[in-house]
């Protein structure tokens, strides 16, 4: 998976979602303290789910040369947060039996699966042919769902990030004047069409 073409193409369709004030002050909470992040104890994933969770959301989206990873902006936190205190009870349960159904797809202990395996389930899943995709959709597998929830929910999590939207989207706090039909690379300038972060 190219990250770089995904989270360009992503762009602003991520925009969807509202930004209401229960959002916002989550994604505030979900800042980078190392304090923090050591004492971290989840809300509504178990220890095993968050393990999964964040070894899964890490090579999803990876620390690449300048680019921050889903760890350094707390992807798992956030995701845990949204978890716990956006979804509904019936919207938990399916997250919780989809990621039991990650766990379970794994074959071992949560402590004993290498990265590797956890590699080897998304390619399976994640990288496998439109036929053997839609197979998936067809028999409505709870792994391949999960997976892509969550890397749907991962890079809804990291755009919408303070690093990430401040340090690697454009990012013009105070914009200027508009100016209609320029190119893209125009109107981002020194971030050379990358998406706008606001």
């Amino acid at each position: 998976m190219d990250r770089r073409k995904a989270l360009k193409g992503l762009g602003l369709s991520m925009g969807f979602m509202v930004a209401t004030p229960t959002v916002i002050g989550l994604l505030q909470s979900c800042k980078n303290d190392a304090k923090k992040v050591a004492a971290w104890k989840p809300l509504f994933f178990t220890s095993d789910e968050a393990t999964v969770v964040q070894s899964l959301t890490d090579l999803i989206l990876p620390k690449t040369g300048d680019l921050p990873g889903a760890s350094d902006v707390n992807v798992t936190q956030f995701l845990d947060l949204i978890s716990a205190k956006v979804s509904d009870k019936e919207d938990q349960e399916k997250y919780r039996a989809g990621i039991g159904a990650v766990i379970s797809a794994l074959g071992k202990p949560v402590a004993e699966v290498t990265t590797e395996d956890y590699d080897a389930l998304l390619a399976k899943y994640l990288k496998a042919s439109k036929e053997e995709m839609k197979g998936f959709n067809e028999s409505k597998d709870p792994v391949f769902a999960t997976l892509k929830n969550l890397r749907g929910s991962a890079i809804w999590a990291y755009k919408t990030s303070e690093k990430v939207g401040e340090e690697v989207l454009a990012y013009d706090p105070i914009p200027g004047e508009q100016k209609g039909c320029i190119s893209v690379e125009e109107a981002t300038g020194k971030w050379g069409g990358r998406a706008w972060s606001l």
